[in-house]
């Protein structure tokens, strides 16, 4: 797998946030306006955010040791998850079809 690109720490630091895929790992970098960390968002794909569970949040340090350690996280995070997935493939398209019916149904009362 190769390395993790990001955007420069000065991306970050002007609020902006981040998505972005390494093999089956799927990540969100939240939008940091106002915060002093980088909030991390992790899910298994290969469908997006809102159709998966999430697997975990982190938070590193908005400076550039932080986007270092970020990187190398994201890197032994998709390393491990390509060696052993959280969900198998029926689990991941059983949760995407119910959040989908989910979308779809009427809100209650109606």
């Amino acid at each position: 797998m190769g390395e993790i690109r990001l955007p420069t720490l000065g991306y970050f630091k002007n609020g902006n946030g981040y998505l972005g895929s390494a093999g089956a790992l799927r990540f969100q970098i939240e939008p940091t306006q106002g915060r002093d960390c980088f909030p991390l968002v992790l899910w298994q794909g290969p469908f997006s955010r809102p159709y998966a569970q999430e697997i975990g949040r982190e938070s590193f340090p908005l400076d550039g040791d932080g986007l270092e350690a970020l990187k190398r996280f994201l890197a032994e995070k998709a390393q491990e998850m390509e060696a052993h997935p959280v969900f198998t493939d029926a689990e991941t398209t059983a949760y995407y079809q119910a959040k989908k019916r989910e979308e779809l149904s009427p809100p209650p009362g109606e």
